[in-house]
């Protein structure tokens, strides 16, 4: 990882439930060199508890980038995304949706939920590397200047 004693790591919170797409994540984040720190959980519920740092989550570290998949075993990824309106904007992570899904009416209600990318599955790491530096140049220059989906 790219970094500094002075430099604060990316903070990531990955929800995904496939131990498979997990690790192909996990490792196109280390390939995209920027310096961070990663949290995985698998569903809706501890999505949530981590983002309102709840029970064992109390001490967890604000995400500055949520890698969310849509499928999960306890529900869809769109019930975190509306957990995230209603957070202060300044404050929010920036979401990224990782789905197999095509369905027009999802990708509708993502770009509503101010989805910052959508990645089809199966993830291709370029892409990908682009979006996670993408955004750790939205941390450090403070710009809106990131691609969208929509």
């Amino acid at each position: 990882m790219i970094g500094d004693s002075k430099t604060k790591p990316m903070e990531i919170l990955l929800v995904e439930d496939g131990l498979t797409d997990a690790r192909v994540t996990i490792f196109a984040v280390r390939r995209s060199q920027v310096y961070h720190r990663l949290t995985l959980v698998r569903t809706v519920d501890e999505a949530i508890r981590f983002l309102n740092r709840e029970g064992i989550f109390a001490r967890a570290p604000r995400p500055d980038l949520l890698l969310l998949d849509m499928m999960l075993p306890d529900g869809c990824g769109l019930d975190v995304l509306e957990t995230l309106e209603q957070w202060d904007p300044s404050n929010r992570p920036t979401p990224v949706v990782l789905t197999a899904s095509n369905d027009p009416k999802l990708h509708e209600r993502c770009s509503e939920l101010k989805v910052h990318d959508l990645i089809s599955k199966p993830v291709h790491e370029d892409e990908f590397m682009r979006v996670v530096r993408d955004h750790k140049k939205l941390m450090i220059h403070g710009t809106q200047a990131l691609s969208s989906f929509s």
